[in-house]
């Protein structure tokens, strides 16, 4: 036996064995992408670094026979960036994109191709219950969303991008359908209380989450029905109120409690609440409180609105006459569109009044589109600047505006044009530029730190600066989407189910994530091969006379032929071996770069010839492990072809994968990649041969498991 010192401790070990084997024997971390058990050493990948006494640089341990004496140091700085290094230049040639760039965009990262896949072949329960896995309400984020993900999907690079959310609507509207919707097995009973304050997007996430770990949870809301700004800031005919009455149901039959009217800071308090036998509490409560217009005798003006203030008047059917009447809406935001599109069905006459142009506003192109059809009239490159009410009549004064530099937002700073003044007469102005929270609730048992009125939390756990109280959605990152809102609420759910049971809470790592390009323009379309041009599905929707002084909802929604047409769209970008893939672990551990050494990179046509495997050539590191095993089963398929950088990993002659009759189907080579490079198919039932369960086959038993495969 020889006598190796390890990372400052000795071991006696076998001779003959590489650095490597003996490190990792005795427990050492030495990250290889080249190196099977089952193989030689090939040293291929150079990432595994380490430091050796008296030797210089950082040799490879797969290539490094141990000596008595030898002392060896498999962690430093020098280690880590030689190793790092290494990553990068494999990583620049690396090419394909390990999560779809649609699931990364999206704030609760939903699996999108997972559940577009099921829709396709449609199994639309199992879609549902992929959906729920991280977001409980698709039922209303399919009609409502803003779509991140969309504007990321890689379809963008051809004709246009999928209609993901309404492809989430069409399978969550036919699980509503059903006699008992999907609910997911709830855990044991922890016999812990979670009291949730606010009924919106975030608390509702929450609960379902909260009740589906097996805690007895109650909302309490102060408005006198459920949904926050869901129900009392989005119009009914984008969000049916008996649709979102029927998916708080689904949540409610999981075992959650709704209290209405009731007001956090008055009729109930942290103090009450503890006293209550609650173990947590989540602050959920909205930003909904709407800016007025900021111009002096403002408060004077009784038919100057807030835009939230009223859109929630119609939702509750106290809203003012609006037959006949000229009104502005001031904004650009999604809000300043459905008070726009709200008026108009009230049948007002209705202008927009934006002081950037078109380009700039925050609004979604769509809803700016469905506005000017519905005849809302827009007067951009326009600011209010004064308000007077004179009788029942609103006369505000507006200039003209000029595009400057652009602001700290990155869009050009509107300022005005001199002496461009004039007043416009209007029968209700609504102002609809922002809104806030209402934190008047924070006090000396709720003592939540505060910045920019906003609740601060921890980012990963939502957790406030008080013990067992948490916060998210709107009130925490200021007003932004459903979705946002809704993984704010599963995040804090998570935590305080750790908090709860008395476990110690960490966040999930963040993974490495290999893209195809930073943006979908730098994509080249024949990235896709032969993928026909398909334009997207359009949304069936009431005809412009059909929407007239009515809030029928205006999205018809798919039929199973036109959903199962949109969902087979999906390019499926992501990796099918993305959990597994060692490029991606230890580009993760790393913090590895793929930019850092980009350069040209080859486009290879994925290969589908095989029976049973896909070939693709982009994601290949040529590490050799394929071409060893295959060699060592007697098969001989794969070889090495060409010289440096240009080297690829080929049939003989190049031929197709499927067509070279020397392959015997063992799986091996998909056994030993390390990458994605050959996997499985996903569109056959794979046979019952040696595709899993092989790596830890020795070489001497290589050759009977093909025989047996053969067989």
């Amino acid at each position: 036996m020889l006598t190796i010192t390890i990372n400052e401790k000795q071991y006696q070990v076998a001779p003959g064995q590489t650095v490597l084997d003996a490190c990792r024997a005795n427990g050492a971390y030495i990250p290889t992408l080249c190196n099977d058990p089952r193989l030689n050493p090939f040293g291929s990948c150079l990432i595994c670094r380490v430091e050796i006494e008296g030797q210089r640089g950082t040799p490879l341990a797969c290539g490094t026979y141990v000596s008595d004496g030898m002392v060896i140091r498999t962690d430093s700085k020098q280690i880590a960036e030689a190793r790092k290094t290494c990553l990068e230049l494999l990583t620049s040639q690396h090419y394909g994109d390990c999560t779809a760039p649609c699931e990364i965009e999206c704030p609760a990262h939903m699996d999108v191709q997972g559940y577009i896949k099921l829709i396709a072949e449609g199994k639309f329960d199992e879609a549902v219950r992929l959906m729920k896995e991280t977001n409980p309400l698709p039922v209303v984020c399919g009609r409502i969303c803003t779509r991140p993900c969309e504007k990321k999907c890689r379809r963008n690079s051809l004709e246009g991008p999928l209609g993901i959310a309404y492809l989430k609507r069409y399978a969550s509207d036919k699980d509503l359908a059903k006699k008992q919707p999907y609910l997911p097995e709830k855990k044991t009973a922890t016999g812990k209380k979670a009291a949730i304050i606010g009924a919106g997007p975030a608390g509702l996430s929450a609960a379902w989450f909260l009740a589906e770990l097996g805690h007895e949870v109650t909302i309490f809301d102060r408005q006198e029905a459920g949904g926050g700004m869901l129900r009392y800031g989005i119009p009914s005919y984008r969000m049916p109120r008996e649709t979102l009455d029927a998916e708080i149901d689904i949540i409610k039959s999981l075992g959650v409690t709704i209290q209405y009217d009731v007001h956090f800071g008055s009729d109930i308090t942290v103090d009450s609440l503890k006293a209550d036998g609650y173990d947590s509490i989540l602050l959920a409560v909205g930003s909904q409180l709407g800016w007025p217009l900021g111009l002096d005798g403002e408060e004077n003006c009784s038919n100057v609105q807030i835009g939230v203030d009223f859109l929630g008047s119609v939702t509750r059917g106290t809203q003012v006459n609006l037959t006949g009447k000229k009104v502005a809406v001031v904004g650009g935001g999604n809000t300043a569109m459905d008070c726009a599109r709200t008026s108009v069905r009230l049948g007002a006459n209705v202008d927009i009044i934006y002081r950037r142009t078109i380009a700039e506003m925050p609004a979604d192109d769509m809803e700016i589109e469905e506005a000017e059809l519905e005849h809302v009239r827009f007067h951009i490159l326009t600011n209010p600047t004064a308000v007077e009410q004179k009788g029942d009549t609103v006369h505000l004064e507006v200039t003209k505006m000029e595009l400057g530099e652009p602001d700290a937002s990155g869009r050009r700073r509107p300022q005005a044009i001199a002496g461009s003044e004039y007043v416009v007469e209007y029968d209700y102005v609504i102002s609809a530029i922002g809104q806030t929270q209402d934190l008047s609730f924070i006090g000396s048992d709720c003592n939540i730190a505060i910045h920019r009125d906003l609740m601060v939390t921890d980012t990963h756990s939502m957790a406030t600066n008080i013990a067992g109280i948490f916060a998210a959605g709107d009130a925490v990152s200021g007003p932004q989407t459903a979705i946002l809102a809704i993984a704010g609420g599963k995040k804090a759910a998570i935590a305080m189910d750790k908090y709860m049971c008395g476990e110690v809470f960490t966040p999930e790592p963040e993974l490495y994530n290999h893209l195809r390009a930073k943006t979908n323009d730098e994509i080249d379309p024949a990235n896709w091969g032969d993928c026909e041009k398909i334009e997207k599905t359009p949304m069936p929707m009431l005809t412009e006379k059909q929407r007239a002084l009515n809030f029928d909802e205006v999205e018809l929604g798919f039929s199973d032929e036109e959903a199962k047409k949109e969902a087979s769209r999906c390019l499926a970008c992501s990796c099918a071996d993305a959990k597994e893939c060692k490029l991606r672990e230890y580009a993760t551990d790393y913090n590895a770069d793929q930019f850092a050494l980009a350069g040209e990179q080859s486009l290879y046509d994925i290969d589908k010839s095989h029976t049973f495997i896909v070939r693709d050539r982009n994601k290949c590191i040529t590490c050799g492990r394929c071409v060893q095993i295959c060699t060592e089963a007697g098969a001989g398929t794969l070889g090495f072809v060409g010289r440096g950088f240009d080297v690829t990993i080929e049939p003989a002659f190049h031929r197709p994968f499927g067509e070279d009759k020397s392959c015997i189907n063992c799986g091996l080579c998909v056994s030993t990649c390390p990458t994605g490079a050959l996997v499985p198919r996903d569109d056959i039932t794979l046979p019952t041969t040696a595709y899993t369960d092989l790596e830890d086959v020795k070489i001497t038993e290589i050759k009977d498991a093909v025989e047996q495969a053969k067989k």
